[in-house]
């Protein structure tokens, strides 16, 4: 049996924040300068799960207050291995990051981060790149639906009944992302490589969910000389290939001289 030096921790994060508030003269888009900025935006709140686990953690300013509640985020973010999330790289992780040093929090441990929106726009063609889109194309499920941007007003007005549904908005943008995953993850060109976390000397580790479940492909051929000896994860559907040259290709076979 394949031994496992520790779990690779990998969290499934979404976040909800408020709007900036500000005056306009204009409905139509427009650029607003600074001075007309009223209240800057924050997080309303968060829920994360572990990958392999059923539970989700949730964190919300109403609940917790708000140095409270990115404390929390703050040592999830630090224990993990990898973040999932949908355009977190943009949002989620630049919107916490400014709000710990806000409160003159460290930075949490490095992490991978595994944003499946990059994955959609790099992989495929979908007519829409939005997570509600995408998930209902795969037949993974759908957002839960609200009353758009009057909920946002009424949970920033603190009222009970808004708060409920916000919260379970969140949660199922959560689940949506676990199951997304799931699906895209023998897509995902820079997930990180699970296998070294697995010691098993006598069978190759899929790179991508750790599954000893392996079916040889022959070699791949990628420069005039060298191949390498290739597999497909039966568990999760990874392309895999060795990290070392094959012996026969790497001591006899001939390159052109110039």
């Amino acid at each position: 049996m394949p031994r496992r030096k520790a779990p690779l921790k990998i969290l499934h994060l979404d976040i909800e924040t408020a709007p900036v508030l500000g005056f306009t003269w204009s409905l139509f888009p427009k650029f607003i300068p600074i001075d007309y900025v009223v209240d800057a935006g924050y997080t309303l709140c968060w829920c994360a799960s572990w990958e392999g686990e059923r539970e989700y953690y949730t964190g919300s300013i109403k609940a917790d207050g708000e140095f409270a509640m990115l404390e929390r985020i703050h040592a999830l973010l630090d224990e993990a291995d990898a973040v999932v999330h949908y355009n977190g790289t943009s949002f989620d992780i630049p919107v916490l990051n400014r709000e710990f040093v806000r409160h003159k929090m460290h930075p949490p441990a490095p992490y991978s981060q595994i944003d499946l929106l990059t994955t959609v726009k790099k992989q495929f063609r979908f007519d829409s790149n939005k997570l509600d889109y995408v998930c209902q194309q795969l037949g993974l499920g759908a957002k839960e639906q609200h009353k758009g941007m009057k909920m946002w007003r009424d949970v920033m007005a603190g009222k009970v009944r808004a708060w409920t549904t916000f919260l379970s908005y969140n949660k199922q943008d959560v689940a949506l992302l676990k199951k997304l995953y799931k699906r895209l993850r023998p897509w995902i060109h820079n997930h990180p490589t699970v296998g070294l976390w697995i010691e098993d000397p006598l069978n190759p580790v899929c790179s991508t969910c750790g599954s000893t479940d392996l079916v040889s492909k022959g070699e791949q051929y990628n420069t005039r000389a060298a191949s390498y000896k290739r597999w497909k994860c039966n568990s999760c559907g990874t392309a895999l290939r060795a990290r070392l040259q094959s012996q026969r290709t790497s001591k006899n076979v001939l390159v052109r001289a110039h």
